[in-house]
């Protein structure tokens, strides 16, 4: 398993097996790295926020990246693998500022960014984790399964 591949490279093709493998690694490391910084500066001090924020920024790539080889397995734009991404670090950046993000009282924009998570969070599921890549070769390179 080539991890540099799977997290530095857009190039080629991957199957839904590392696609899941690359972004349950991700999300585990992620949950790992909330609860250290949680742990040390409380769930909703500043720094913490900023770290999750810098966090999210460190880790856009390498989930850009396992998308955007997925999408392509899938013969589409390796460029839809940034949508998701973008929302998160929009979600993200608001929450460094504070703006929406108390759970009792959430802003029109912080339920808006939500439910816009999930709608795309709920179709990368479908399109990247469940359906079959393009059977053959397609114009991102060769079948990943053969």
């Amino acid at each position: 398993m080539d991890f540099s591949h799977l997290y530095l490279s857009t190039e080629g093709r991957i199957g839904r097996k590392m696609w899941w493998i690359g972004h349950i690694i991700l999300g585990v490391i992620g949950i790992v790295v909330a609860l250290i910084f949680a742990g040390l500066f409380g769930q909703m001090s500043f720094a913490t926020r900023l770290l999750n924020f810098i966090y999210v920024l460190v880790v856009a790539y390498p989930a850009y990246a396992v998308s955007a080889k997925r999408f392509q397995d899938r013969n589409k734009s390796g460029a839809l693998g940034a949508i998701l991404i973008g929302i998160g670090a929009l979600s993200a950046l608001l929450q460094l500022f504070g703006i929406g993000t108390d759970p009792m009282h959430p802003g029109a924009l912080s339920v808006i960014l939500g439910i816009a998570v999930l709608i795309v969070a709920i179709w990368y599921l479908i399109e990247l984790g469940i359906l079959r890549g393009t059977d053959g070769d397609n114009q991102y390179g060769p079948d990943p399964v053969g």
